[in-house]
């Protein structure tokens, strides 16, 4: 019977090195350099070979490339930060986290630096500088077009999808969806995802609402509700932006979820503390930070990985339904908010 047991030779084929210096590099002695060691225990961990615990492993650094960002987007990227801190202690690698400005001097980067985690919202303003460094690189929104670096991402087309058949299941046909004047790939692959799953009832319609945030959505939507529209139900691009409208639309005098339905995205802490409390689409930020670990583990570790090209990974989301949405309503609250706002 074939044995499942790893052998060194079987590190060595996976490596692309000699099995000397693998074997070399797993019992300690000296004739191999550090990072090459590192590597060859990596490799041994995530294949299952048994490493004596008392050879010297000195653990690579992934940075977690970051920039200042907006406080809804902060829990964001603190979560997937979670999941790849988790992930690299399993694999051992230690997350670091820097940022977006320290990559202006590559030349001056750390030795135990391994690979790049680009966690920024444009990652098409940094991924020319993070690969000269030959380094592995995977951006955590989306590359540009043809880019040379890994990408792991929310199912975002998906989850817009489902959305709109949720809400046509609940008897929806007028919706809109809401986001503000800046639309990142991101949310645009959610709104053509809903406009796409709105299309399977004929009678289904789609609008989309822009409004500068920090002017408010209130004048927006009566702009919006003067050229005669009258949505049912309202898809937010992210939940910071549908508790405002949930809020406004209560100072409007409109109820939420009986005259219309409000989807958030993302499940933010903040989706339970508002009232009524949202139906949101629960993004998989942990896994995305964990999945991001493991590509550049496999980079490191594997030479067929090292080969592939550039890989496009999506994380499929859920709907999580709460108060906020119920089946449509034939109330007509549109020309009674109209006159009050007036």
């Amino acid at each position: 019977m074939a044995s499942n047991r790893v052998t060194i030779q079987d590190l060595a084929d996976q490596l692309g090195l000699s099995k000397f210096s693998v074997s070399r590099a797993l019992s300690g002695k000296a004739g191999v350099g550090e990072s090459t060691r590192s590597r060859v225990i990596r490799a041994a961990h995530a294949m299952g070979y048994r490493v004596q615990q008392d050879v010297s492993y000195t653990a690579g650094h992934i940075l977690f490339i970051r920039q200042e960002i907006d406080p809804v987007s902060s829990e964001l990227w603190l979560n997937i930060m979670h999941g790849a801190e988790r992930e690299g202690e399993k694999l051992g690698f230690m997350i670091v986290p820097r940022q977006a400005h320290y990559l202006s001097d590559v030349a001056q980067m750390e030795s135990s630096v391994v690979g790049m985690i680009l966690a920024v919202p444009k990652p098409t303003d940094w991924t020319a500088v993070a690969t000269k460094t030959g380094l592995p690189v995977v951006c955590a929104s989306y590359a540009g077009p043809m880019e040379q670096v890994d990408q792991v991402v929310g199912a975002d087309w998906e989850s817009g999808y489902g959305v709109a058949q949720m809400l046509l299941r609940l008897g929806h046909r007028q919706m809109a969806f809401v986001h503000g004047n800046e639309t990142p790939m991101g949310r645009a692959e959610r709104f053509r995802g809903f406009r796409d799953g709105a299309l399977s009832a004929t009678d289904a319609h789609v609008d989309d609402i822009v409004f500068d945030e920090s002017a408010g959505f209130r004048g927006a939507f009566l702009t919006y509700l003067r050229s005669g529209k009258s949505p049912t139900a309202l898809f937010c691009a992210h939940d910071g932006i549908a508790i405002t409208v949930v809020s406004e639309l209560l100072r409007l005098g409109v109820r939420v979820p009986e005259e219309i339905s409000v989807v958030g995205f993302n499940d933010f802490a903040s989706a339970l503390h508002v009232s009524p409390r949202l139906t949101t689409v629960r993004t998989p930020q942990v896994e995305m930070g964990a999945a991001m670990v493991r590509c550049i583990s496999e980079r490191l570790t594997s030479a067929d990985a090292r080969k592939r090209p550039p890989v496009r990974l999506a994380l499929v989301s859920e709907i999580i339904e709460r108060e906020s949405t119920a089946r449509a309503s034939s109330t007509d609250w549109r020309k009674r908010m109209l006159a009050a706002a007036s």
